[in-house]
């Protein structure tokens, strides 16, 4: 089983299947629900109501698999649901603002780049704020369901609490809460992270160092930073 059995815990049970499940059709799609059981170590019936939840949710969809030589009905499998679903990224740099929205493939939707002055009366956070508000309303006719924002930015980051205690360029940022006051504007999970750790660990998961155990990169730029991945975990990120 995925998920031990314990009692009172049913629901905490099917969410770990579900993700499990999903896991397996995003890395392994097109998958047949015969293979998922096998994999996930799940009864044929689990399989069945996990897929026909996530087909409801446009998460995953069905996909014929024609075999070389076979006879008969193709085989039908699952892949995941990518154009349907969005999410914004934001990179925030000296007096610049990216945004990106794409889909759960990463294929890019829309993207801009505006600035944004280091020295205003307005603070910082209430002019991201507006941006990806006009952002939004500028492309609403392009954006399908949006499931999170993710933001890198350099600067002294607390990125379990999506807090920027300091950043360089923009004096009037001190203790500013990003995350939460995007998240409580939008609706949608925000994902804060230092713009350096972000670029390490992409190249650790799929670029250049893909598989490699250390990584360890070096960035000079405006100022010089640098970052570890160190067992698919960061040892230390600085600039």
């Amino acid at each position: 089983m995925v998920a031990d059995s314990q009692p009172g815990h049913i629901d905490q049970i099917k969410q770990t299947n579900a993700g499990a499940v999903y896991r397996l059709i995003d890395q392994l799609g097109p998958v047949s629900r015969i293979d998922l059981s096998r994999l996930a170590q799940l009864a044929p019936a689990s399989i069945t109501k996990i897929v026909r939840e996530m087909l409801e949710a446009h998460l995953v969809q069905e996909l014929e698999i024609k075999e070389a030589g076979s006879r008969g009905r193709p085989a039908v499998g699952l892949m995941v649901e990518t154009e349907a679903w969005h999410y914004l990224s934001i990179r925030i740099s000296r007096g610049e603002i990216f945004l990106a929205l794409r889909d759960l493939s990463s294929k890019l939707v829309v993207e801009e780049c505006l600035a944004l002055p280091l020295n205003e009366a307005t603070p910082l956070l209430e002019r991201i704020i507006t941006h990806v508000d006009r952002f939004f309303t500028r492309h609403q006719q392009k954006l399908e369901r949006l499931t999170s924002i993710a933001i890198t930015l350099p600067g002294i980051i607390d990125t379990e609490n999506g807090v920027v205690h300091r950043m360089p360029y923009y004096e009037d940022v001190k203790e500013m809460p990003l995350g939460d006051a995007l998240e409580r504007h939008i609706g949608v999970p925000v994902y804060i992270q230092h713009d350096i750790s972000a670029w390490t660990m992409a190249e650790a998961l799929f670029g250049a160092s893909r598989g490699a155990r250390d990584v360890i990169q070096v960035v000079i730029d405006h100022n010089v930073g640098g970052g570890r991945y160190h067992r698919r975990s960061f040892a230390s990120c600085g600039q």
